[in-house]
Formats: C-alpha cells, sequence, structure tokens
C-alpha cells in the first residue's frame, strides 16, 4: 500500500522532530526511557525540568509568528538573529528557533539556503515570494507551538 503524506503531515512531523531535538540536548541528563516520558511524567521524577533553553525555546515560540505577523517575516529572522548572536541561553532558543524555520523553508524548496544564509536570500526575494514562503512559515509556527505546548515541561 502505497502511503502519501500531506503538506500538513510533513510539517507535523518536521516540528515534532524539532521539539524532539530541544528536548534531547536540554535533557540530556535523564535516561532513553525517562525522555519518552510526557511532560507530566517527567514531573513526577523531580529532575525532568528542561533547561532555560528549552523554557525559552518554549516561550519565543509562542510568540514569534505574532512577531512575523507585525514587522514580517525578514524582521522577525533578523531580530532573532540579533538575539541569537548574544551567545546566552536566550540566544541559544533563537539560534534553534533560525535553524528550524529555515530548515523547514529549505524542506519545502521555498529557500536554497538556511540560517545566516536563508535571511540574505529572504531579504533578495520579491514581496509575492515572501508571502508565499510567510505563509509556509506561519503554518510551521503554529504546528511547532503546539508540539512544543504537548511536549516540553511548561512550569504553570
Amino acid at each position: 500500500m502505497i502511503s502519501i503524506k500531506s503538506i500538513a503531515d510533513e510539517r507535523l512531523d518536521f516540528a515534532f522532530d524539532c521539539v524532539q531535538i530541544v528536548i534531547k540536548s536540554t535533557e540530556s541528563h535523564l535516561s532513553a526511557e525517562e525522555q519518552t516520558y510526557t511532560p507530566a511524567a517527567r514531573k513526577g521524577l523531580n529532575k525532568g525540568k528542561p533547561t532555560e533553553v528549552a523554557k525559552n525555546y518554549h516561550q519565543y515560540i509562542k510568540s514569534f509568528g505574532m512577531l512575523m505577523l507585525n514587522s514580517g517575516l525578514v524582521a522577525a529572522l533578523l531580530f532573532a538573529q540579533g538575539k541569537a548572536k548574544k551567545g546566552d541561553e536566550k540566544g541559544k532558543a533563537y539560534g534553534l528557533i533560525i535553524s528550524h524555520l529555515t530548515t523547514r523553508l529549505k524542506n519545502r524548496e521555498l529557500i536554497t539556503q538556511v540560517d545566516k544564509q536563508a535571511i540574505e536570500e529572504l531579504f533578495n526575494k520579491d514581496g509575492s515570494d515572501i508571502r508565499i514562503i510567510t505563509r509556509e512559515a506561519l503554518s510551521f509556527l503554529e504546528d511547532l507551538k503546539r508540539v512544543a505546548d504537548a511536549r516540553l515541561y511548561n512550569p504553570e
């Protein structure tokens, strides 16, 4: 039987993979079995609390879509790049967001570069291309936000 995934399915799978990368990189002190636990189960272990990078990533993903709508895709990515250059925990979270977003756009063949080079490429695109790319980026961020809400520890 041939299985064909829709674009929405691919987007959700990639969002899940991105959040798993954040979990694995920030919760490496957990065993492999403990990393598969839900956030509520990890909370019961008293050692499943994520680092500042995961908390910041979760927080910034929630607001990055609105930043894109208000300022535009390129301006939002430039803002994130400026924050990422600081190299602290917040900067690492913004760096992950840039990497995940530009990788998704490259996978969809909307751009040909990732990270800083992708921002430069987007800056040189015309308005009609930017609208298409922004629509895909917003859809991806929405899925990423849902997966992050479900998979990352939320202390509230």
